[in-house]
């Protein structure tokens, strides 16, 4: 953890952003970057105006004069989703990759004290042996993943070439309340949303892939941890070390919102992971970092925060 440093979040209106923007904020000088294209304004309304900037992470200008004024930044900008890989392929690249350029070059520039950049699990791809630790074999299997990976070297090269220390964080499969759960969203979220609307969950396929789930305020106790001394040039899995069955999954959401029915779908899905598991031993010995919340809990959260929305839009609805 730090305190009284001046850190900078890119990406600061999105899911983990804006999460780890609200902690750092209890004691530090916290500005956003964020241009809004899937964070949310809502998610930033605690801080003052002058400290929220609405600019593209690649914008040079930009982020050169907000980097300049801090001593920490926390590189979490990124274009994401399954989705948007297939769609989007080319901007996925470039967004992350020029964007992670960007923010690199203008915190050697400034001399900044430590840059942490948020990568993902997807960066071990469909390695064999799980679960993964920091230094397995990295296979990305796609242009979001293969950007990810790109741009841990970059971060490492320019860490070498011009004495930036940095972080590293592989995120694995983080979820709770604030996350999309759009079409574009993710597996929990979507779940939820759709037991809560009446349909049927789906799961594909049989529903033995498995995924380890890290409930946010874990991931985000890791990501301050990881900004401590002991994090320092240094790469970490933010995970829990334990495996769900997308099934299970599906079935722990059915019990969670009550009158929920699960159904499996056979519709052909791109870049299909069997296993996907975190070795968190690096955290938990250098960090000392424990993951708390059990999976049951996270889930109940989720359910109550997206509830909650749902029942603020239709009370909106309904008086428009």
């Amino acid at each position: 953890m730090i305190s009284d440093a001046r850190v900078l979040v890119t990406g600061g209106g999105g899911f983990i952003g804006s999460h780890v923007a609200e902690r750092l904020a209890d004691e530090n000088a916290v500005t956003i970057l964020d241009d809004f294209s899937s964070g949310e304004e809502a998610h930033v309304r605690s801080f003052p105006a002058d400290r929220v900037i609405e600019a593209d992470v690649r914008d040079e200008s930009v982020v050169r004069s907000a980097v300049a004024d801090h001593d920490v930044v926390v590189h979490m900008a990124a274009m994401m989703g399954v989705r948007r890989t297939l769609e989007r392929p080319l901007e996925v690249l470039r967004v992350n990759l020029d964007g992670t350029r960007t923010v690199i070059e203008a915190c050697v520039e400034s001399d900044v004290d430590r840059v942490l950049f948020a990568s993902t699990s997807e960066v071990y791809g469909d390695a064999p042996d799980v679960p993964y630790a920091e230094d397995d074999v990295k296979s990305p299997e796609t242009n979001y993943a293969v950007a990810k990976r790109a741009s841990e070297r970059f971060v490492r090269a320019y860490s070498e070439t011009h004495g930036l220390d940095h972080t590293i964080l592989r995120y694995f499969n983080v979820y709770g309340p604030r996350q999309d759960s759009s079409e574009y969203g993710f597996v929990i979220p979507k779940f939820v949303d759709r037991a809560l609307s009446g349909a049927p969950i789906e799961i594909h396929g049989d529903g033995t892939q498995t995924r380890d789930f890290t409930y946010i305020d874990d991931a985000v106790d890791c990501t301050l941890a990881a900004l401590g001394p002991a994090g320092r040039n240094e790469t970490f899995n933010v995970g829990t070390g334990s495996e769900t069955e997308i099934r299970a999954l599906a079935n722990a959401v059915a019990d969670a919102v009550g009158d929920a029915e699960t159904v499996h779908v056979e519709h052909p899905r791109p870049y299909v992971i069997e296993r996907r598991l975190a070795d968190v031993s690096k955290a938990t010995s250098k960090l000392g970092y424990e993951p708390e919340i059990p999976l049951s809990d996270g889930i109940a959260a989720t359910v109550d925060y997206l509830e909650a929305h749902r029942n603020h839009a239709d009370c909106r609805t309904s008086q428009t």
